[in-house]
């Protein structure tokens, strides 16, 4: 079990493991520079509690607050020249930690809006708005350009003009709309039927094909995905299933036991498959 105090040699001892210890005693280990993809969901610090639900969940560890400052400052530090990295957010934490990304030296290029797979309360369900989507403050250290993929056609057709001197259109999309919406796009979470046919719970977990999206987005193939508030492994099931590494912790050792499980059984099925 991969817990705290054991000598690690960077990224022999890294790649492809999720360890059971706080994040930013963790990132103090990784070098300069060395991470191609940041992609992290951390704590609020808002107390989260489905007081409403018929099994509540514990609050998350570090939901009583982080220390974000650090965390960016050790997110850009150890984040690649020439990368983007993908933090959430909340619409009510979204300006401190903007401040916080943009002071530690990050170029903060954009906010996603992703939907959910369900809608969430955010306490008066009988005087405020249903939550329907995920925030997701969008960074660059440097400049990166988004890779060409097949994840959404255009809706003209290939080769279609649209002005004069500009490059007629391609099949597949190479820049996307900062809100996803509709069924074109995936979801940012699992709704709750989910979690209960496969038994995960998880107030936060995320979808990861929607993940796998942003990884195949802003990564190559082969490339080192970090995540440091790793949950039920999501990013680190995107990553595997992108064809990338991935690194990071995960405080709670009851979400990092189901992480490992989710990894065990989806390198299983990967091989199944090839077969």
């Amino acid at each position: 079990m991969p817990f705290k105090n054991e000598e690690r040699i960077f990224p022999r001892d890294y790649e492809n493991r999720i360890f059971c210890e706080d994040c930013l005693t963790f990132m103090k280990g990784i070098p300069d520079g060395s991470v191609p993809l940041i992609l992290t969901d951390p704590p609020y610090g808002i107390h989260y509690s489905n007081q409403f639900a018929k099994n509540p969940h514990t609050m998350l560890p570090g939901d009583d607050g982080i220390d974000y400052p650090a965390f960016a400052r050790e997110s850009y530090r150890i984040l690649r020249m020439n990368s983007h990295a993908y933090f959430f957010t909340r619409f009510d934490c979204y300006p401190y930690h903007f401040q916080c990304l943009q002071e530690a030296g990050f170029t903060i290029k954009n906010c996603l809006v992703i939907e959910k797979g369900t809608l969430g309360g955010i306490g008066d369900l009988k005087g405020s708005y249903a939550s329907s989507a995920e925030w997701v403050i969008f960074c660059q250290k440097g400049r990166r350009v988004f890779n060409s993929t097949t994840l959404l056609e255009n809706r003209n057709k290939e080769g279609t003009m649209f002005h004069k001197g500009r490059q007629p259109s391609k099949r597949y999309k190479t820049r996307f709309s900062d809100c996803w919406f509709g069924s074109e796009y995936p979801k940012a979470t699992h709704h709750s039927m989910w979690q209960k046919k496969n038994g995960i719970f998880h107030p936060t977990v995320k979808n990861e094909v929607c993940l796998q999206w942003l990884i195949q987005i802003s990564s190559n193939p082969g490339d080192l995905v970090f995540d440091g508030f790793m949950g039920t492994g999501s990013t680190a099931l995107a990553a595997i299933q992108s064809g990338r590494k991935f690194t990071g912790t995960e405080i709670s050792e009851e979400y990092w036991k189901i992480a490992q499980d989710r990894i065990r059984k989806a390198r299983k099925e990967m091989v199944s498959d090839e077969e």
